[in-house]
């Protein structure tokens, strides 16, 4: 379960953090009011595609964390990758004004293609 989605300089959101409890979300509001945006957040912190156009104008680099409930099937899989596997599984994106982009899984480096 996504527990924490942190966004830093993406698009037009300079710095925002949303936690989630159990339950049903549901992101509503006006049109042009950032709905898409955090999606679009979540997104590339799963490993989807990411550029430099994803920079909030004037920014050095955006940067994802989305923090989720580690489960239980997972472990092993971490193990094997030697991953730290504790609680809680953050999966960060950093993508610079040049179009690069780092991934990370508990604060290890991986690939974009890992985080998929």
């Amino acid at each position: 379960m996504l527990r924490t989605l942190h966004i830093r300089d993406f698009v037009i959101v300079e710095q925002a953090e949303i936690h989630f409890d159990a339950g049903f979300t549901v992101f509503s509001g006006e049109t042009g009011a950032g709905k898409s945006i955090l999606i679009d957040a979540l997104a590339l912190a799963l490993g989807g595609r990411g550029d430099a156009g994803v920079l909030r104008e004037g920014a050095q680099r955006a940067d994802i964390t989305a923090l989720f409930d580690t489960p239980d099937a997972l472990a092993g899989w971490l193990a094997e990758r030697e991953l730290d596997a504790g609680p809680e599984l953050a999966l960060r994106r950093v993508v610079d004004a040049q179009g690069r982009s780092r991934a990370y899984l508990n604060g290890n480096p991986v690939t974009v293609a890992l985080l998929r």
